[in-house]
């Protein structure tokens, strides 16, 4: 599965006002490579990691940073930005819609800030801090596969789309199965911002 960041030659998206870039996968394929760290693995601590980000995502973080009111309010950056937009980007590919994104997204909220780390509790990896039952590390530092598991799990949690008629804090709780159930419900109008802006 590819990285994808924000460049001019991909897919564009008009959200807020703003011209935002897809992930363009034709446009990914023809370069050979990426221009920039995608959503890369972190150490838990952050302080000073830095990676070369496109400029829009930076305005897209500063964008975000306004509108936001819980926990990533004022803590959007560049990296951060490309995660949430790499997630966005796997419920696009899988056609999941703008609400199972939100529970994703609030998800990774609560779990690492948007921050794709390459440790965690116990066997925990990636945004969503998923356990070793789910795959390998390095698929698990995947966005994009990361993002897909979530969404098997919310599938097989909830078949047949079950998920749409519970709320979206207590669908998060239901697929990670987090000893703190009450968090995700407090992140999820920050989710939806982040979602919206990106979609």
């Amino acid at each position: 599965m590819h990285k994808f960041t924000f460049t001019a030659t991909s897919a564009l998206v008009l959200s807020g006002g703003i011209l935002l870039a897809g992930p363009g996968t034709a446009a990914a394929d023809d370069k050979g490579d990426d221009t920039g760290d995608g959503c890369m693995g972190v150490e838990m601590s952050v302080d000073g990691v830095s990676g070369d980000f496109s400029e829009e995502a930076g305005k897209v973080a500063e964008e975000l940073n306004d509108k936001l009111k819980q926990d990533m309010a004022g803590n959007m950056n560049a990296r951060t930005t490309t995660c949430a937009k790499e997630v966005v980007e796997a419920a696009q590919d899988r056609d999941m819609g703008q609400d199972a994104a939100g529970i994703a997204m609030a998800t990774v909220i609560v779990e690492t800030h948007l921050n794709n780390y390459t440790g965690g509790d116990r066997d925990s990896v990636g945004l969503f801090q998923q356990r070793n039952h789910y795959g390998s590390s390095d698929e698990r530092l995947d966005v994009g596969w990361a993002t897909e598991a979530f969404f098997d799990e919310l599938d097989a949690v909830y078949p047949d789309g079950g998920w749409k008629d519970v709320s979206p804090g207590a669908v998060a709780q239901d697929v990670q199965r987090s000893a703190y159930p009450d968090r995700y419900h407090d992140q999820i109008e920050d989710a939806e911002i982040i979602v919206d802006h990106l979609w």
